[in-house]
């Protein structure tokens, strides 16, 4: 644990050896297990491989406010000052896909190259249920597919915890208000292009399709794969993800 701007954040590392570094931001409710059990394990025989809980999330200290983009983003900073880290390989998933873009807009020179994985749009009606629309069905099917891909059948008491969790995080934080925050990045992006080269990894079944067009479009370094699954796709297809970041890199 380490303490960033007054809150304490469950932090993993991995091959701290190795000469580059890849930074892995989770989706929103759920953890840093989406990568731990399956893909960093891989990634982390050649690079060293930094994963954290998002505040409120996994073993993260929750707070009542700041779940914004900015604030996260200045959480991961904190993170990488307390780690000694200058420029790494930046990877965010779903909603941490929000917050790796965001990081690239804002601060491109910390970042070598980016990956986005199943990252929807905040502004566009087709992607954005899936962050307003997070409830019991999305969990149960979360964590059925995290334990087919590890084989680790979660407890009831892990799943009961996991829900009160969710359930605290929306009605007791400022969460749902903050994201309506952000609902201009793209628009941003289309603004201030960014410059990093970028792989885009999203579902052949993703609901994300718009969003994943739009900033391959509007990234001129950006590549664009679509691989078999929807968007629990790091638990159904990790070895796809792994096969793909390892090529860009």
């Amino acid at each position: 644990m380490v303490q960033i701007n007054n809150n304490k954040f469950n932090i993993l590392e991995l091959n701290r050896g190795a000469t580059e570094t890849i930074v892995m931001i989770h989706g929103i409710f759920t953890n840093l297990s989406v990568y731990y059990l399956s893909i960093a394990q891989e990634l982390a025989k050649k690079y060293h491989v930094v994963l954290y809980d998002l505040k409120g999330h996994g073993l993260s200290e929750t707070a009542n406010s700041g779940y914004d983009l900015r604030s996260m983003s200045d959480d991961l900073l904190g993170i990488l000052y307390e780690l000694n880290l200058s420029k790494v390989h930046l990877t965010g998933y779903s909603y941490g896909g929000l917050i790796a873009l965001y990081m690239a807009v804002h601060h491109p020179e910390i970042i070598d190259k980016l990956i986005i994985i199943e990252t929807p749009n905040l502004n566009d009606g087709q992607s954005r249920p899936l962050l307003e629309g997070y409830n019991k069905l999305f969990l149960d099917q979360y964590l059925e597919s995290l334990s087919v891909s590890t084989g680790i059948i979660p407890s009831q008491r892990k799943i009961s915890k996991t829900h009160r969790q969710v359930q605290f995080l929306f009605e007791h934080t400022t969460l749902k208000e903050d994201l309506s925050q952000d609902s201009d990045l793209f628009n941003k992006i289309a603004e201030n292009p960014i410059t990093n080269e970028t792989l885009l990894l999203y579902a052949t079944q993703t609901e994300c399709k718009n969003a994943s067009k739009f900033l391959h479009q509007h990234i001129k370094k950006s590549s664009l794969y679509y691989g078999k699954g929807d968007h629990s796709i790091p638990m159904q297809n990790p070895e796809w993800l792994v096969d793909k970041i390892t090529e860009f890199l």
